[in-house]
């Protein structure tokens, strides 16, 4: 399971999203939260083991009524794009997060300390966005915007949060793909 963690200052709209919650653990937890950037709005969704950031940029309405498949979507093609895998390793890593994705729980609240890390990406976020003179208005520019935070991002252990979940990306796919081994049927040999 999933787990998005809203904190206070994310649009009120944005819907909770109450899975069965049987059997349920959660294998990874995010936190989003909302910040100005000029008469932008951002919204920073940080991963909690890594401190992996995706950014969003001015979402509409609809984006917010449907965040969970916003942020599913975008979550696939960026772990696509940072594990750098091959094809079949590729299927293999959206056969695991499509599975991990039937479930995603969209809460209040934030239960875990982020503060300096969120004062950070909106310093950074601040920079690029004078640096540049304008935020990113598609989804490519907001990934592009996301890597040079995760990758410039204080290393913990020698590793920037790009590393860390490019690892972790790789590690789903090859259990996938073991997973997938494992499971097929060994053919009988054929007797004459």
């Amino acid at each position: 399971m999933i787990e998005i963690q809203i904190s206070n200052n994310v649009q009120a709209s944005l819907p909770r999203e109450l899975p069965s919650l049987e059997n349920a653990s959660v294998r990874h937890s995010w936190s989003a939260h909302s910040f100005a950037v000029g008469s932008h709005e951002c919204l920073a969704v940080l991963e909690r083991a890594s401190g992996y950031v995706m950014l969003f940029f001015d979402l509409h309405q609809d984006d917010y009524q449907n965040f969970s498949r916003v942020w599913q979507l975008r979550v696939l093609t960026e772990a696509i794009a940072v594990a750098d895998l091959q094809d079949e390793e590729v299927d293999a890593l959206k056969q695991n997060m499509l599975a991990d994705f039937q479930n995603v729980l969209v809460t209040d609240g934030v239960n875990h300390p982020v503060a300096p890390q969120l004062e950070k990406v909106k310093a950074l976020v601040l920079a690029m966005a004078k640096r540049e003179a304008k935020v990113p208005n598609q989804q490519m520019e907001e990934f592009r915007w996301g890597v040079i935070l995760n990758d410039y991002a204080q290393r913990q252990t020698g590793i920037s949060p790009y590393q860390k979940m490019q690892q972790q990306w790789q590690a789903m796919a090859a259990s996938a793909q073991l997973s997938q081994l494992t499971a097929a049927p060994v053919p009988s040999p054929v007797l004459h």
